[in-house]
């Protein structure tokens, strides 16, 4: 997605054109004129309805606080389904490669200093723990999480 698209800001008397990638446009760009044109639509159906300009604003206030609380209620479902995941990946795991897993990639313990605590050699432990992330990253594929 190396595409190039050319945006136009207005803002007031003032008109800026830009150049963007197709990155940038469906990062930024495409959610803020996807919001300015509900808000446009929202304030038709309100000045229909007979409302105020006031009474539009009071409403559209109430109305991004739902949408935050919306989009912070999506996010933890996310968040939730993810965790429970990646512990069902870790209850997958032998004792041993739990362990590796919880210290090294868990607490960031270098497998250095991993060993020198566990008095088990660096080498053996190193190999293990790409064995582990890669039975990880089997897991995660095998659900459909790209990892």
């Amino acid at each position: 997605m190396s595409g190039k698209r050319i945006v136009t800001i207005r803002s007031g008397n003032e008109e800026v054109r830009m150049e963007v990638t197709e990155e940038e446009y469906q990062r930024y760009f495409r959610p803020w004129w996807r919001q300015k044109k509900r808000e446009q639509r929202n304030r038709e159906a309100m000045e229909e309805k007979g409302y105020t300009e006031e009474s539009y604003e009071e409403w559209k206030e109430n109305d991004m606080r739902n949408e935050l609380f919306a989009e912070d209620t999506e996010e933890l479902a996310e968040k939730r389904m993810l965790l429970g995941v990646l512990k069902d990946a870790l209850d997958n795991l032998l004792p041993e490669e739990r362990e590796i897993a919880e210290k090294v990639f868990g607490e960031e313990m270098s497998v250095y200093e991993y060993a020198r605590v566990s008095g088990k050699n660096r080498r053996t432990l190193d190999f293990r723990k790409n064995k582990v992330l890669e039975k990880l990253r089997r897991f995660f594929r095998e659900r459909g999480i790209d990892v």
